[in-house]
């Protein structure tokens, strides 16, 4: 039945853009090249209709990409249709839709930003990956893959005696027990931990500490407390590390190029920054609080 309403909703947008396509007068009202429908008066080109193919997963084949860019060209005139509905219904003046556009523009701006930066990296290269695999053999050759006695939970906050609390413990029995007598709702079960999914210098510190040793780790705004209780090793080789090592440096390159390019100009803007009281970054305890900066 879904399938059905979606293909009779796609006629009808096909239907009302041939309609529109008629109302401003015949084939020599669609120009030659870049535009590729009008509906409405408003002109679809192939740029658009490329770049909503580029959010679409199509195979690597004549056939099927004909079929994606029927489908793309249909999904762009039936938004242009309700999108032009939406304005004659004066939506676009509403506050809620202000803010949302002023959100979607910023954060698009921001990614373009990203492309803009990561497009000046010069990639790396096959041979850079090899020398980065032969130079960490803890990723690769000597791959490890940690299992784990895991007790996730909650910390109220402000409770900063728990914490304190746990940080001489040796057990994960001892751990529970502790939790339970604080009245704080956890979660104990089985975890595994890949070198190769894990921040490099983090590993590093898990990997030198003392056998049995517990430590915590945050996770999706909990905590997590951990204990090795298994290592396996498990060599990760051939294409797939090596497209792993290109991506990983890759990465590492654009956010050094990042951080040369705004570290600085992010850092004396936020100095700038004025805020309402009540707000802004907290003083840890004791400390000196900063001057405000009253945002009116």
């Amino acid at each position: 039945m879904i399938g059905n309403k979606r293909q009779l909703f796609a006629a009808v947008a096909l239907s009302l853009a041939l309609a529109g396509c008629k109302k401003s007068g015949d084939k020599a009202d669609v120009a030659q090249g870049q535009v590729v429908a009008v509906v409405d008066g408003k002109e679809i080109t192939s740029s658009e209709l490329n770049a909503e193919l580029q959010s679409m997963n199509v195979p690597n084949n004549e056939q099927a990409r004909d079929q994606a860019k029927n489908a793309a060209l249909d999904v762009l005139i039936s938004r242009t249709i309700l999108t032009n509905v939406a304005r004659e219904r004066k939506l676009d003046q509403s506050p809620t839709y202000i803010m949302q556009k002023r959100r979607a523009d910023e954060a698009l701006l921001v990614q373009t930003l990203q492309r803009d930066i990561a497009s000046r990296v010069t990639p790396p290269t096959r041979a850079d990956a090899m020398t980065f695999i032969n130079a960490t053999p803890d990723l690769f050759a000597q791959r490890k893959v940690y299992t784990l006695d895991q007790i996730a939970f909650a910390v109220p906050q402000g409770n900063t005696a728990l914490l304190k609390s746990l940080e001489p413990l040796k057990t994960m029995e001892s751990v529970e027990q502790q939790l339970i007598e604080s009245r704080v709702r956890y979660q104990r079960a089985t975890g595994k931990l890949d070198t190769i999914q894990v921040d490099p210098n983090l590993m590093k510190r898990i990997s030198q500490l003392p056998a049995g040793e517990i430590f915590v780790l945050p996770n999706n705004g909990a905590l997590v407390a951990n204990q090795i209780t298994k290592v396996d090793v498990v060599p990760f080789q051939g294409d797939q590390a090596i497209d792993f090592a290109m991506n990983y440096l890759q990465n590492k390159k654009v956010s050094e190029a990042a951080d040369k390019d705004l570290k600085a100009r992010i850092e004396k803007a936020r100095k700038e920054v004025r805020y309402q009281p009540g707000y802004g970054p907290k003083t840890a305890p004791g400390a000196p609080a900063a001057p405000a900066k009253p945002a009116g």
